[in-house]
């Protein structure tokens, strides 16, 4: 059952109108008017970043023995307070983010913490302070070099799930990792603008191979002469989120900035392939942040192979994954406890994956690697086939994988095995949960005029009653049956930024006349100019969404 929340903090995202092909114009009214406008819903996405060459370096690195940083401290304040100036008299201030209501600085000093957090006790507004942590890469890279067949999608029917849906491009899913390389042939125009938080740049270059592996188990260009991702490639659309460094380690700081972007930037789903063995208070509010504005994160569970989840995935709002190999037993390395939620193909020993069918690397070739890391974006995938499918609400989302699992090991859940293995195919195919994108007018005098349902492509064909009318787009992502926080919105005239501040654009119609239009949508981030439907037609507009859902679901049940 879809989880109905308010949602306390704001999606910010940058979307642009895409160009809309319009016919002919013009009018006089007509007794028993008919015309039909159609046209394609979608998100802008951006251009796709420009090739380039990267650096060789090592391969990928597994968890370091410590994961503090020397000298470094993430101190928490009530965002209310100005400290700035005066935590710059106890060291050098490296970097601030503020999360909802709390505001947290990255402190440098050679002063012991216990005399700092002395110090800091005196300053009005201080919250608490700890340890700057490294995060590293869940994976694994063995020295094999033979993989005679990509086992991992059959496994967790894949194939199946892409005969009813390939995903769609509406969806944006962050990948927090190493980057990515742009030049592979494999995952060309995937990707919208991320950022690199290890180099503070708009370029987000992979110079470590482990993102780009990550990358193409997700979104690599299907049917073509590489490997398969989960996702079939451009129906999804990828943004890159570097903080990890060459090396393999990143520090959770750049981790939460990321995620605060990946949320204000539009992404639903978050795939975080790293970890670190402890919590922090900074990566606890980021998550909980992606959680209240029903981002699904997806992460790895850790790769020592022992008792204890990593974080993030082991706190509660994610979706923890662990590894399976071949033969569907808990890879030897996959970490295990309470928190986790489910298992996915992984690799162990001579059963590898590469990213793209073994999978993407660096400098446009493909590797073998193996971890959780490997496991979590084909979760991630099957979230986007998912959501494709109306398939929303973080809660929803969880309990679907889980509900639909492959059960392994003891009967029911258990802490080595989670739910089990994911299955793709009766997760987009799971009976409840689906929203249908509606797309519907609106007359001159605020009054429903009529409606239709887009295809997972955003497609769709509308039957116009009135000449002058108003075209909008809803998907009722938390299905409340309101236009709320979150749900994903649009006009025909959207010009992006907030959907909710800009006007719809009039068309005026002849009768019979057939409109082509494409507009967009986005998450709406204010509901204070959404249509002003009165309540009657509001209940006719959530009426008609209830019978599509239901006409979805027979559907389902009479194949």
């Amino acid at each position: 059952m879809t989880l109905r929340r308010k949602f306390r903090s704001i999606i910010f995202v940058l979307f642009m109108a895409l160009s809309a092909l319009l016919l002919t114009n013009c009018s006089a009214p007509q007794p028993n008017f008919s015309a039909t406008v159609y046209g394609k819903v979608s998100a802008y996405v951006g251009d796709v970043t420009k090739s380039m060459s990267f650096p060789t370096v090592s391969s990928l690195s597994k968890k370091v023995k410590s994961d503090i940083i020397d000298n470094q401290y993430v101190v928490r304040f009530d965002a209310r307070s100005s400290v700035k100036q005066k935590l710059s008299l106890l060291g050098k201030v490296l970097d601030q983010l503020r999360v909802q209501d709390e505001i947290y600085y990255l402190l440098e000093t050679s002063t012991e913490i216990s005399s700092l957090r002395e110090e800091l006790s005196k300053i009005p507004g201080f919250l608490g302070i700890e340890p700057h942590r490294l995060m590293t890469l869940s994976s694994i890279t063995p020295n094999d070099t033979h993989f005679p067949l990509q086992w991992n999608l059959g496994l967790i029917r894949v194939p199946e799930a892409w005969s009813v849906t390939k995903g769609s491009d509406i969806i944006t899913i962050a990948v927090i990792d190493s980057g990515v390389d742009f030049s592979h042939e494999d995952l060309q125009g995937i990707f919208v603008q991320g950022y690199d938080f290890v180099e503070n740049d708009n370029t987000p270059q992979d110079d470590n191979g482990h993102g780009t592996h990550v990358t193409g188990i997700i979104a690599a260009l299907t049917n073509n002469r590489g490997v398969a991702g989960v996702t079939w490639g451009q129906n999804v659309k990828i943004m890159p989120l570097k903080v990890i460094g060459g090396d393999g380690t990143g520090s959770v700081f750049d981790f939460a900035k990321a995620v605060v972007y990946a949320v204000d930037h539009g992404a639903k789903i978050i795939n975080a392939s790293l970890g670190s063995p402890n919590p922090s208070s900074i990566s606890q509010a980021v998550v909980e942040y992606a959680y209240q504005n029903d981002v699904v994160m997806v992460c790895a569970a850790g790769n020592d192979g022992s008792s204890g989840i990593d974080y993030p995935a082991a706190y509660p709002e994610t979706i923890a994954v662990g590894a399976v190999t071949i033969d569907r037993e808990r890879a030897s390395y996959s970490d295990y406890g309470p928190e986790l939620d489910i298992v996915a193909p992984g690799g162990d020993g001579d059963q590898l994956i590469l990213s793209t069918y073994m999978s993407t690397y660096r400098g446009g070739t493909y590797a073998y690697a193996a971890g959780t890391s490997m496991a979590a974006p084909h979760v991630t995938g099957i979230v986007a086939l998912m959501i494709s499918q109306g398939i929303v609400g973080v809660e929803n989302i969880r309990n679907v994988l889980r509900a639909t699992a492959i059960d392994l090991g003891p009967s029911g859940y258990d802490i080595y095995y989670g739910a089990g293995l994911v299955d793709a195919y009766a997760a987009v195919t799971f009976e409840d949960g689906w929203e249908p994108l509606i797309v519907f007018s609106v007359d001159e005098n605020g009054k429903l005029d009529n409606m239709t349902v887009a295809n997972g492509l955003g497609q769709f064909v509308l039957e116009v009653k009135k000449q002058r009318v108003k075209i909008y787009a809803w998907l009722d992502f938390d299905g409340d049956g309101q236009l709320s926080y979150g749900d994903l919105y649009g006009y025909y005239g959207y010009v992006g930024g907030n959907p909710s501040t800009g006007s719809a654009i009039v068309l005026t119609l002849e009768m019979f006349e057939n409109r082509q239009i494409n507009f967009n949508i986005a998450p709406i981030v204010d509901t204070s100019n959404k249509p002003d439907l009165q309540a009657q037609d509001m209940q006719i507009l959530t009426n008609y969404k209830r019978s599509i859902v239901e006409k979805h679901y027979l559907k389902l049940k009479n194949r």
